[in-house]
């Protein structure tokens, strides 16, 4: 099982869920090209470009095929290179995937980034905020774990995810990937604009079979916010334990 995680992030966007998931699989969390330890990106690269060396890494490690899952920007990187790979993808999980395209009227309050000379606490402060608004369905306090492990992937990312999460791809995509598809979304995802009921409208308008889940009391970051719940509901798709519905074989 392949993870993929979001933009500005690296492979601690899945620190709660790797263990649960390696009980049942060989568990692989990349650090994409330009986050984390993984090399830089060439200046200028195009999206194409970068989603075909994604599809190349996974294809060296998917020796007989994989489960692959995707969050946020890794989510809409994860159905285009399932769109790629073809049959070497067996079921594709997509949670809070980007590829909708630019949310135009979309308001979503920014903390400024504090000045160098800042102090220690004022950064923590704004990084806390802007995970209250952007990731998690509330504000953790400054002193939390979860604003050390932001900070130590904003400090790592070199790479402008943007160019490949928001462009209209999603439902292209989902016309054309061959795996069964889940998507997921936490109840309180502000970045789900207008709506989470709005996307699940548009990829059941053309992928009518899709398991599509809300998850109650998490934000944009809902593996990390509900973990148990996520990794029941990843494993169950994955591993088929409800038995296969007959629209999925």
């Amino acid at each position: 099982m392949i993870l993929l995680h979001g933009g500005v992030g690296s492979w601690t966007h899945w620190i709660r869920n790797i263990e649960a998931l390696a009980d049942r699989y060989r568990v692989i969390a990349f650090d994409l090209p330009g986050y984390g330890a993984s090399p830089d990106v060439p200046a200028g690269i195009r999206p194409e470009d970068y989603i075909a060396w994604v599809a190349s890494a996974i294809r060296t490690v998917a020796d007989g095929g994989c489960d692959l899952v995707g969050f946020s920007f890794g989510g809409a990187l994860a159905a285009r290179v399932a769109v790629q790979l073809g049959a070497t993808v067996r079921r594709l999980s997509l949670l809070a995937p980007g590829g909708f395209g630019i949310p135009i009227g979309r308001s979503i309050p920014t903390a400024k980034s504090p000045s160098s000379g800042a102090s220690v606490a004022e950064r923590r402060a704004a990084v806390a905020a802007n995970l209250g608004h952007w990731m998690l369905s509330k504000r953790p306090p400054p002193e939390a774990d979860v604003v050390d492990l932001q900070i130590a992937n904003i400090e790592r990312a070199r790479f402008d995810s943007r160019i490949v999460s928001l462009r209209e791809t999603m439902i292209a995509d989902m016309l054309r990937i061959a795996a069964p598809v889940q998507l997921v979304w936490g109840e309180l995802d502000r970045l789900a604009y207008p709506s989470i009921a709005a996307r699940i409208e548009a990829c059941r308008a053309v992928r009518p079979n899709a398991r599509y889940e809300v998850v109650v009391g998490a934000g944009h970051w809902v593996q990390y916010e509900q973990p148990e719940k996520v990794n029941q509901l990843i494993l169950q798709f994955h591993g088929d334990l409800d038995g296969p519905r007959p629209d999925e074989r």
